[in-house]
C-alpha cells in the first residue's frame, strides 16, 4: 500500500512539471482525470514516514520540493487548534462533489488573483464574519461605508460569493 501511494506521488510529481498544454487538452475532454489539490499531496506527504516523505520529495523537481517542504513547515508550526480546523475543512471540501470542489477552488484562485497581497488578510476577515450572517445582513455589511471605502465593487462581489457559496 505505501509503494503504491509513493509511486502514484512520484507520478504525480512528473506529471504537474510535464507540458500542461497537452494535459490541459485532455482535461478539457474529460480524458483524464484532474491531479489532487495541493492539500491533498501535502495531507499524503503528512501521513507519511520521514524516510518515505524524504523519498517523494527527493523524486521532485527543486522548486515544487521546496513549495512543498514550505508548506510542510508551514503545518508544523500551527497549532493543534489551527490544525483541527483545516483538517476539518479538508473533511468538508472532501464531501461535496467534483463541481462543487471546482467552484470552490475557482473562489480561492480568484480571490489570490484579485485581491492585492496588502488585502488579502482583511479580506480573509472579512470572509470569516460574513459567512456568520444572513444573506440581509451580509448585504448590508458589504454595503456599509467603511467596507465601501476599504473594498473596490468587485472585491466585495467576490468576497460575497464566496460568503455564499463555500461549504461550512
Amino acid at each position: 500500500m505505501t509503494t503504491r501511494l509513493i509511486l502514484i506521488l512520484v507520478l504525480l510529481a512528473g506529471a504537474l512539471v510535464a507540458d500542461p498544454q497537452p494535459q490541459a487538452k485532455q482535461l478539457r475532454k474529460g480524458l483524464i482525470p484532474p491531479p489532487p489539490a495541493q492539500a491533498l499531496v501535502i495531507e499524503k506527504l503528512r501521513r507519511m514516514t520521514p524516510e518515505e516523505r524524504e523519498r517523494v520529495l527527493g523524486s521532485m523537481p527543486p522548486g515544487r520540493r521546496r513549495m512543498f517542504e514550505q508548506r510542510l513547515e508551514q503545518w508544523n508550526r500551527l497549532d493543534p487548534e489551527q490544525k483541527k480546523r483545516l483538517e476539518g475543512s479538508l473533511e468538508s471540501f472532501r464531501t461535496l462533489t467534483t463541481e462543487q470542489q471546482e467552484t470552490v477552488r475557482g473562489l480561492f484562485r480568484k480571490f489570490s488573483e484579485t485581491m492585492p497581497e496588502d488585502k488579502r488578510g482583511e479580506g480573509r476577515r472579512m470572509l470569516a464574519r460574513l459567512r456568520n450572517l444572513e444573506p440581509d445582513e451580509r448585504k448590508a455589511l458589504l454595503n456599509a461605508p467603511r467596507v465601501k471605502a476599504r473594498f473596490t465593487d468587485s472585491e466585495r462581489d467576490l468576497l460575497a460569493e464566496m460568503a455564499e457559496k463555500l461549504p461550512d
